[in-house]
């Protein structure tokens, strides 16, 4: 009984290899992804997240967010930036209000007075000046600081703020979190960098318009809290929904990990920061009106009406685009809006609970099962086996993202499987590269490159089971090999025969075929097997004509003429035959019978009738499919057989068109009018004395 294949494994001397380089390789993947070496496997889990996230789209709500973008149209319409906050900003503000939006968002940090402005222009001089009296006059001027200030308050107006480490500003009223986080928080300065109290005063709210990375260069987070100076502040997309819900604080979950805002949890898992599932930039259009639309009256006024708006800048002059999974420059407001969005429909991606344990034993088993089908199995199973793994793993952390929001690394856990799987294979295919090197030095001579690939594949199998096949068999034959070997000295004749056999073996070889045996002074090849060869029967008729030229050549060596090397016969047959390797592991002789290979031995020898070299059947003829390239030789009826069969030979080198010519009109009399088509081959063997076919036919036809 055979030993089963696990059993053969585990014998096989590469096998103790292959499991300490693959265990070896599973611990450093396992380390690579619990040790997150530089941030490589931090950024591999962040740009796979964003490829799922792309593949499923968000939630969304109807009746969504508006966006008045300063863009630059408006820039070139309405003013270089920055707007001044009295026609512009303010202006804005008070259509938005006038529409009856329920909550309307600045997404710009309006820090410091507005030195635009006439007044606090005036007042700036005066003071660098020491001319106090300007100073009454700067009152009686414009103050767009003001006029923006009472725009504000006229209804639910939310501001931003930066955390700064050299800010210095101070809020008139605290954020109102109730009670203060504790956990440590994604973002945290020194201080604030704020708008003025005018502004503040009038403010519904106001948030942090930061949005740093939490992870990588890419923004995918926007804050829930963030730390400046001794308070705490909610986001600006928190604080605008918050505005927009009507709810009076941020309540914390006492445990810490979750804050209510009327009816919605926001988690604060990552350091207090909330992930961005964003929609393509494509969907963003429609919700999105440039400012110079709405400061013209070219924006219906129900566009706003109920709806949260933002007001942002997407022109470059604002230097308020950020990168993000969306792409490189993404406009801030957009991002605030997406958050809006997203906590408006509650689509709040969110890691699983315990991601540090669950992700390494995850990973743990995908790699184990990678590193035995590696070890037990051969290399396309293997490679089946860890492509299943991966595909399950990925499409199992796309499914639990699509149904419950929750995020697992697909990409993380399969780099130990990954890695033992092909250290595995790289040892164990190094030692089967070994053993195949010693099956082609054996039998790379006599075989073709298909036959000795084969065998390579599976080297403790070189038995190749029996099939009916077609193919095309060669035979070669030396003329009068007999008499040379008698009158012979051995050592030249051997010598003679050893360079012989070589060059016409390499010609099938480089043909496509396979020597199926030398016998004496005799070369058998088959082309088509044991695999399938297109065109075999032209590749075959290539080979017999190259076997010519080498032969003809090789005769004029001093040794071949000294030995008096006789003419190489070639015959070429196709059919069906019953192939297959009829001897054990000790002696290959993969070898084939039927009728083709006895028609090609046959016609081999039809080249002494003939005086030609190479001979060929009708059934070679047809499968070659190249009429032009044979000329016939009429019908003979071959040894051994009973019905006459054509015949046929390639052209030989010399046949120009001409003679190709008048020998197929002399050839075709020959069964109608044989005195004229005798006539036609005496003339043609007048211009062409060396043609055998043609004196043939002049003797047989006189």
């Amino acid at each position: 009984m055979a030993a089963p294949a696990w059993t053969l494994r585990v014998a096989d001397p590469a096998f103790k290899p292959a499991i300490a380089t693959g265990l070896t390789a599973f611990i450093l993947g396992l380390c690579f992804l619990v040790y997150n070496p530089g941030g490589a496997a931090n950024t591999l889990r962040e740009e796979a997240f964003d490829f799922i996230e792309s593949v499923i789209p968000p939630k969304r709500l109807p009746d969504g967010v508006v966006v008045v973008d300063i863009d630059r149209p408006s820039l070139a319409a309405k003013g270089a930036w920055p707007w001044r906050r009295g026609g512009g900003l303010a202006d804005l503000v008070t259509k938005l209000q006038d529409a009856q939006a329920q909550v309307i968002g600045v997404d710009i940090l309006l820090d410091g007075p507005d030195r635009r402005s006439p007044g606090p222009m005036l007042r700036v001089y005066a003071k660098s000046t020491g001319r106090t009296e300007l100073a009454t006059v700067a009152d009686s001027l414009p103050d767009e600081n003001k006029q923006l200030a009472e725009a504000i308050a006229r209804s639910d107006v939310v501001l931003g703020l930066l955390p700064d480490e050299a800010g210095k500003d101070a809020l008139p009223f605290p954020p109102p979190i109730i009670p203060a986080p504790q956990q440590d928080l994604s973002q945290k300065a020194a201080g604030v960098v704020a708008p003025s109290t005018a502004l503040v005063d009038g403010a519904v709210a106001i948030g942090a318009l930061s949005l740093a990375p939490v992870t990588g260069t890419k923004v995918r987070h926007v804050p829930v809290f963030v730390r400046g100076g001794s308070e705490i502040y909610a986001g600006f997309a928190m604080e605008v929904f918050r505005s927009a819900q009507h709810a009076s604080a941020f309540l914390l979950d006492p445990d810490g990990t979750a804050a209510s805002v009327g009816d919605t949890h926001i988690p604060l898992r990552e350091g207090a920061a909330v992930r961005l599932h964003l929609t393509a930039p494509s969907n963003w259009r429609a919700r999105t009106v440039s400012a110079a639309d709405v400061l013209d009256d070219k924006v219906p006024a129900e566009r706003f009406a109920g709806r949260v708006v933002l007001i942002g800048a997407s022109a470059p002059e604002a230097g308020a685009l950020l990168p993000t999974a969306a792409g490189p420059l993404t406009p801030t407001v957009q991002v605030q809006a997406e958050a809006i969005e997203g906590l408006r429909s509650g689509d709040i991606p969110q890691r699983i609970q315990n991601p540090r344990l669950i992700e390494p034993l995850a990973a743990s088993a995908i790699g184990l099962v990678a590193l035995a089908a590696a070890l037990w199995l051969g290399p396309l199973a293997a490679s089946s086996v860890l492509a299943v793994l991966m595909l399950g793993w990925i499409g199992f952390s796309a499914g639990l993202f699509a149904g419950t929001r929750l995020l697992i690394d697909p990409a993380g856990p399969l780099i130990p499987a990954i890695a033992a799987a092909n250290s595995a294979l790289v040892v164990m295919f190094a030692r089967t590269r070994k053993l195949r090197g010693a099956i082609e030095r054996k039998f790379g001579r006599y075989l073709s490159p298909e036959i000795v690939r084969r065998l390579t594949a599976a080297p403790e199998e070189l038995k190749i089971e029996g099939e009916l096949r077609e193919v095309s068999a060669l035979f070669s034959d030396i003329e009068g090999f007999t008499t040379m070997s008698e009158n012979a000295e051995p050592r030249t004749l051997v010598g003679a025969l050893d360079a012989y056999f070589d060059g016409v073996c390499a010609i099938v070889i480089r043909h496509g075929g396979m020597v199926d045996k030398i016998v004496g002074d005799a070369v058998h090849g088959l082309f088509n097997a044991p695999l399938t060869v297109e065109g075999h029967a032209k590749a075959a008729l290539e080979c017999a004509i190259e076997i010519g030229r080498f032969t003809t050549e090789f005769r004029q060596r001093e040794d071949a003429r000294r030995l008096g090397f006789g003419r190489t016969r070639i015959g070429l047959d196709t059919g069906p035959v019953i192939v297959g390797d009829v001897g054990g592991l000790g002696h290959l002789d993969y070898t084939a019978h039927g009728d083709a290979v006895n028609s090609a031995a046959r016609l081999e020898a039809l080249n002494k009738q003939f005086g030609t070299t190479v001979c060929l059947g009708a059934r070679a003829a047809a499968a070659i499919g190249e009429p032009e390239r044979l000329r016939p030789l009429g019908n003979v009826v071959l040894r051994g057989r009973t019905a006459q069969t054509a015949v046929f030979s390639p052209w030989p080198d010399d046949a120009t068109p001409e003679r190709r010519q008048a020998y197929m009109a002399a050839f075709d009399r020959m069964a109608s009018e044989p005195a004229e088509a005798r006539g036609l081959f005496q003339a043609l063997a007048s211009t062409w004395p060396d043609d055998p076919a043609v004196a043939y036919w002049v003797k047989i036809l006189a």
